[in-house]
């Protein structure tokens, strides 16, 4: 706040030097208008200084005090001092100059204004006329017959009796200036208070202008929902003829683009000429920067790449601004009017209100979208493992002198191994296969192998053709990238004499004695050659055998150092288990993988199968 009018001169340090003019006995003058304010019960206590700066204080002070020619002090509620004491002499120097400066600026009818500006506007002033000596008649008679009166008294010579007069007129003139500067800070006081109003008002307006637009907005679901509403509701509350809100696409590709989607107050076919390509136009880049751009006249200014579509459009001036979600410009909000128009800071700011609360709105639509799907896929995976769980045999089979265990660890909700068993009537065939990747693509082929699996063992009797059939239907059913890994073997209740494929898998390891022999006659992976040949191995088992079988999941389990569990380590195990009962050795052997992983998680699915012939 400045209190002094154009040209007033900057006053001296102000201190309690000097007599302060006598203010006699007056008695207290209770307080005016005052308000209470409420003071919150954490509040620190309010002070004087919180509404208003102490340098505005002192020159309230100072300016009364040469207006009023009181002693004036301003002080808190405990009646310490915020000002300092005026400096009377200085005060009084600086009021007659500015008295004479008054005179020089008055206009020509003699009087003085105090415009009250508001944001930059005038709305009104105070005008007066001061009561000004003219220079021939000097100080009213009374006055001056009193100074002569008491110059004769003290014997004063003419010139000193002049020079007592010219001091009078100027006391008298000080006056004048001390009444300019209070007039001055009055009408600063009103303007300060009608900014103030002026200033709430608007944020009144913006306010409720938000709270509107979050409540069409939170009424909405659907993502173009939320715009078409957004732009209907932005065209009413700012008042202009179009709203064109557009989305960012293809973001990550060299040539992202802004697609429109919402459009209101104009044909869709001029919102959707041509591309608008974010690297040709350095507007739409200021704009996703969340800068704030003008265009007064789209028919006219050179920015403009439609100005014949524009005029046809009956559209003149164009605000824009980027919707701005977590740092990043998710699109454009564009204001069109039918005429020229010059937005002010406040609409500016206001817009820039509804594009942050609208990029939230987006951002929050597409976050429960995604939850939403998310939701949808949990169940589906929940759903398709209880499938997967279901195809695993519920026990193991029984068969006379033959102990077998297995169990299926999985590293996601769903994966690709599989364990089988399945009954052939005087013979027990026993797969352990592993599918491609992970989760639900690896699940569905591990299906397809299962299925085709079940389906020829049925039906054919030699190992390497129920492979090679299984083979071919992979490969016909799935791409190049699909393929498994399957080890097929069948025991013979009878004469325990095992026969067994095995199609890229982890060889099965038979423990005999001391011995450990790798059962790995066969071919390669299943799903990658039409024609692809298959071998078979035969073994009878004897008593005191144990078989195991396995997938990758356990050898390439990881330490925190990144060392693979490894053929060695399965070694070591199957030694462990050579005389424990089956289901207690695939304990044993997961107990070790889990000591081996410590607290890593594992990274892919285990699968164990333990075959111990007992008698």
């Amino acid at each position: 706040m400045n209190p002094g009018p154009p040209g007033n001169p900057i006053l001296p340090p102000e201190d309690d030097s000097g007599p302060a003019p006598d203010a006699g006995p007056f008695p207290s003058v209770p307080p005016v208008n005052t308000t209470t304010l409420p003071t919150p019960p954490t509040a620190q206590p309010l002070a004087l200084t919180d509404f208003i700066d102490a340098e505005t204080l002192q020159e309230i002070q100072d300016s009364f005090a040469s207006f009023a020619r009181l002693q004036t002090l301003i002080t808190d509620p405990a009646g310490q001092a915020i000002t300092t004491p005026t400096d009377v002499r200085a005060r009084a120097a600086s009021d007659s100059l500015l008295g004479h400066l008054v005179e020089t600026e008055q206009d020509p009818q003699g009087k003085i204004h105090a415009p009250i500006t508001v944001a930059g506007q005038v709305l009104g002033e105070i005008v007066v006329r001061p009561n000004q000596i003219a220079p021939d008649e000097g100080l009213p008679d009374t006055e001056r017959d009193q100074l002569h009166e008491l110059c004769g008294r003290l014997g004063l010579d003419p010139a000193e009796t002049q020079e007592l007069l010219v001091a009078a007129e100027n006391a008298y003139s000080a006056k004048v200036g001390a009444s300019v500067q209070f007039l001055n800070l009055t009408a600063n006081s009103i303007a300060q208070l009608c900014y103030e109003q002026y200033q709430n008002r608007q944020r009144l307006r913006e306010l409720r202008v938000l709270y509107e637009m979050s409540t069409l907005l939170s009424a909405q679901s659907e993502l173009q929902h939320i715009l078409d509403t957004a732009a209907t509701a932005i065209a009413k509350v700012m008042d202009v003829k179009a709203v064109v809100i557009r989305l960012l696409r293809n973001q990550r590709s060299s040539q992202p683009e802004l697609e429109a989607r919402a459009v209101f107050g104009i044909d869709r076919h001029f919102a959707d000429k041509g591309k608008t390509l974010v690297n040709k136009s350095e507007l739409t880049r200021k704009a996703l920067r969340g800068e704030m751009v003008y265009i007064e006249d789209m028919t006219t200014d050179p920015r403009s790449f439609y100005p014949h579509e524009s005029r046809r459009a009956g559209i003149t001036s164009m605000l824009s601004t980027g919707l701005i979600s977590q740092d990043q410009g998710i699109g454009t909000i564009q204001l069109f009017t039918a005429q020229p128009r010059r937005f002010s800071g406040f609409e500016e700011s206001l817009v820039r209100a509804i594009a942050q609360l609208l990029a939230t709105a987006i951002r929050h639509t597409k976050l429960d979208a995604e939850r939403r799907r998310s939701r949808a896929l949990t169940r589906q995976v929940t759903l398709a493992r209880g499938v997967q769980q279901r195809m695993l045999p519920k026990r193991p089979p029984h068969i006379e002198g033959i102990d077998i265990s297995a169990t299926y660890v999985p590293s996601q909700e769903l994966g690709g191994d599989f364990y089988d068993f399945i009954n052939l009537g005087g013979s027990t065939g026993i797969a352990v296969g592993d599918a491609v990747g992970k989760g639900v693509a690896a699940s569905l082929l591990m299906a397809g192998v299962r299925a085709s699996l079940r389906a020829y063992a049925h039906d054919l009797y030699d190992l390497d053709v129920v492979v090679s059939r299984v083979n071919s239907a992979l490969y016909r059913d799935t791409l190049d990238n699909e393929f498994a890994t399957l080890w097929y073997g069948t025991i013979d209740h009878a004469s325990r004499r095992l026969t067994y494929c095995n199609a890229g898998h982890e060889p099965a390891l038979l423990l005999r004695g001391d011995r450990i022999i790798p059962l790995d006659a066969g071919g390669m992976v299943v799903g990658v050659l039409e024609d692809a040949t298959f071998t078979k191995g035969v073994i009878d088992l004897k008593p005191g055998d144990t078989v195991l079988l396995y997938s990758d999941g356990l050898t390439d389990a990881m330490d925190p150092d990144d060392d693979r569990f490894g053929r060695e380590r399965v070694d070591a195990v199957l030694e462990e288990i050579a005389t424990l009962p089956a289901e207690a050795g695939i304990d044993r052997v997961l107990l070790r993988v889990d000591k081996h992983r410590i607290a890593r998680r594992a990274n892919d699915d285990t699968t164990v199968v333990v075959i111990r012939v007992t008698g």
